[in-house]
């Protein structure tokens, strides 16, 4: 039987294809707006977008306020600083150099910065890039000295505060921590082979070249930047408060930028357009390291290598003085998310995901085990094994991790939070609370440990933590100093509590947590005693240094 309805003309059918996809674009806008609802608002700050696929900008808004103060909305053209998503730039640029047959990534860095101690002769320029240099990183140490990031930092004293260090935290190549210090040194070795500080190399090689116009490099505090975005933290009191800074380093980060400039950035990466072209510097650039075992990292050069449901990607975020970055790429779906904050307390890294979840939708898929187990809430692991797991265990240097029995499972409680551990097999485990696959495993003396795959640490579960007596107390109260930070550090005993500073820093708990070591903010301090047991040091270690040691004064 024949259709009665008259066939569509060719202009009609467009017509529809079109409004069908008008209409799935409407959708697709309003489940992304969705994901920045919170911060859809004129009293509080929030975050800049954009959707990068086949070279266009297919979507980019402002949520939030640029500046409280003067009631400016945030747009695709607001510049915000975008702290260590700057190090792909740092990275790009040295590899030009090189490209250019002026610098080699062989070359060892005290070429260039003979200031660095004889310890660094193995140190070549692709460890700074990989971060497998061990060199301290300064940005920890000049906080843990006490001093603060308001301060603006010569570059001069940040070379002396890295030139001071009496040694590495690993051999070069042996190992990965990320290093802030890896990147400046990047910038120094930039202006001393080209001439040029790191600004203006990259504006002539990178930001000219690609059109982006309000890009830069920020190494003069001075400098006006129109339609710059404001800082902003939490003061405490359901409201925000500016954060300001007269720190200009760069390379390790310092770089701001709009949402319209890293979309030109994010498509040389599919079509380079740079050292004349062809893909040698994206490869350069995308090409992860590799240790002296042979092991690989997840780390290229200033860039991460990840995996997303299913699909690669390529990112980096970004935090400091008030702001938050994150530049997630799907190479093989051409298509980026950039997400630049002014909210010290937004997780761009998480609104990113959320975002490919709309743009993505059906390419994204459960393909490795962890996402899968996440999905069904974990596999089932015997409940033996889960109360052998439970207990307490050092996650970061002086950061205590609680596991305990939660249901027919774990939990984890850390960071003053709990999350819900997700099992992966009978002895691995995931939780949004602490990065990279938590490993429990058992020692030969019949303990069990945990190893934190992000920090790489393997922690034997703690006992009790002990309490220290007056006399205790009193033992280890004093002044003691460190060289290699030119930092004293007072202790004192405040109602049975010990209390430590740092220079002119804020006094912090001495927590004990095990025998002789105590937990701080942002690290931990072991006590050392000469042969008639008193207390005659302090060493200090942090995620991304080690074995700080301070004497004690008279």
């Amino acid at each position: 039987m024949k259709s009665l309805r008259p066939p569509l003309s060719l202009a009609t059918s467009l017509l529809l294809s079109a409004s069908a996809v008008a209409a799935q674009s409407a959708v697709q806008a309003a489940s992304i707006d969705s994901v920045f609802a919170q911060y859809n608002r004129s009293d509080r700050p929030g975050c800049a977008l954009g959707v990068y696929q086949r070279g266009q900008i297919v979507y980019s808004r402002g949520y939030g306020m640029a500046d409280l103060n003067q009631g400016v909305a945030i747009t695709p053209q607001t510049v915000f600083y975008i702290a260590s998503t700057s190090k792909q730039f740092a990275a790009a640029s040295l590899t030009i150099l090189a490209m250019q047959g002026k610098v080699s990534l062989d070359d060892p860095v005290r070429k260039y910065v003979p200031e660095l101690p004889a310890y660094a002769d193995g140190i070549k320029l692709h460890h700074l890039m990989h971060h497998v240099s061990g060199v301290r990183d300064y940005l920890g140490l000049w906080g843990m000295s006490g001093r603060s990031f308001a301060d603006d930092i010569p570059e001069e004293a940040a070379l002396d505060l890295i030139a001071r260090q009496k040694a590495l935290d690993f051999e070069p190549g042996s190992g990965w921590s990320y290093s802030n210090s890896g990147y400046f040194l990047i910038s120094v070795v930039v202006k001393r082979a080209s001439g040029l500080s790191l600004a203006e190399y990259a504006h002539r090689n990178i930001f000219e070249p690609l059109g982006m116009r309000d890009t830069h490099f920020h190494d003069d505090r001075t400098t006006i930047v129109p339609r710059r975005a404001e800082g902003y933290e939490l003061d405490g009191s359901g409201g925000y408060r500016i954060v300001r800074t007269s720190f200009a380093l760069v390379g390790d980060g310092g770089l701001y930028t709009t949402i319209d400039d890293l979309a030109k950035w994010d498509e040389n990466f599919f079509n380079n357009r740079l050292v004349g072209g062809g893909q040698e510097l994206i490869g350069r650039l995308t090409t992860r390291g590799v240790l002296a075992n042979g092991d690989t990292t997840d780390y290229a050069a200033g860039l991460f290598s990840h995996t997303y449901r299913g699909l690669p990607t390529i990112d980096h975020g970004g935090a400091f003085i008030g702001y938050r970055a994150e530049l997630l790429r799907f190479p093989t779906e051409h298509t980026s998310i950039s997400i630049l904050c002014n909210d010290y307390s937004a997780a761009p890294e998480q609104l990113a995901k959320q975002v490919a979840n709309a743009t993505l939708g059906s390419r994204l898929q459960s393909a490795d085990t962890s996402t899968t187990a996440q999905a069904h809430g974990g596999i089932h692991v015997d409940a033996v094994k889960l109360e052998r797991y439970a207990g307490r265990f050092e996650v970061m240097p002086g950061m205590v991790a609680t596991v305990i029995r939660d249901g027919a499972g774990l939990a984890v409680q850390a960071f003053g939070r709990r999350a819900k551990l997700v099992a992966t097999s009978d002895s691995t485990f995931t939780a949004d609370l602490v990065p990279g696959i938590l490993t429990f495993h058992t020692l030969g003396d019949g303990r069990i440990a945990m190893r934190t795959s992000a920090v790489g640490m393997d922690s034997p579960a703690l006992a009790p933590a002990p309490t220290l007596s007056a006399a205790e107390r009193q033992g280890i109260v004093g002044r003691y100093y460190s060289d290699e930070l030119q930092a004293t550090y007072a202790v004192k005993d405040t109602d049975g509590r010990l209390m430590v500073r740092g220079g002119y820093g804020e006094w912090m708990p001495l927590q004990p947590f095990r025998p002789e070591q105590f937990a701080i903010t942002g690290g931990k301090v072991t006590v050392e005693r000469d042969r008639l047991g008193r207390v005659s040091a302090l060493r200090l270690d942090a995620a991304r240094m080690r074995n700080i040691r301070f004497v004690r004064l008279p």
